[in-house]
């Protein structure tokens, strides 16, 4: 079990490495390969060092591995998605990290995060084309309820919108049996 805590500027450059390093291994063909060659780490660093410094989530937590390294982070924004307290803008795990159970973690501080601020639902959007990460949601308990078009860095993915109205019932299947 990793230790997850509030993200801060300190944390940008580390939080935008290992974001760039997730949208080159699981968006290929998603995203646009010139961006993903040219342009993703320096644009994810800028991103990350404005955002932190500015405040722009609700709130960024990081998961630290037994190195101190993060190992995965999450970004929640509120009000961002008519029907939802909370919005899940970023769930990333490393990719040494994959299959450890820390996505698990991740989404159940999210869960919690949102539940201690008045939250009592979560969305997040998930490209149409990234059937591990739609499986685990689903798996979650999420639910898909919108389908759209995500316009970022000149490409044009279709990606749904997958849901939980009930942030207790997602905490017990995250912590429950068979993680």
């Amino acid at each position: 079990m990793a230790d997850i805590d509030e993200a801060g500027p300190a944390h940008a450059d580390a939080i935008a490495r290992l974001h760039a390093e997730n949208w080159k291994t699981s968006y290929r063909g998603i995203l646009p390969d010139d961006y993903l060659d040219k342009e993703v780490d320096g644009e994810r660093l800028a991103y990350w060092r404005e955002s932190l410094s500015k405040g722009s989530y609700s709130m960024v937590r990081v998961a630290l591995d037994e190195t101190g390294e993060i190992a995965g982070f999450s970004g929640l924004k509120a009000g961002v998605d008519k029907g939802y307290d909370q919005t899940i803008e970023h769930l990333h795990v490393s990719v040494s990290a994959r299959g450890t159970g820390l996505g698990r973690c991740l989404m159940a501080d999210a869960a919690r995060q949102a539940m201690a601020h008045g939250g009592r639902s979560l969305c997040l959007w998930v490209f149409e084309d990234n059937a591990r990460a739609i499986g685990f949601y689903e798996a979650l308990g999420g639910v898909t309820d919108k389908h759209g078009t995500d316009k970022f860095a000149g490409g044009d993915a279709p990606d749904r919108r997958i849901g939980w109205r009930d942030l207790g019932l997602l905490l017990v299947v995250c912590e429950g049996e068979g993680k």
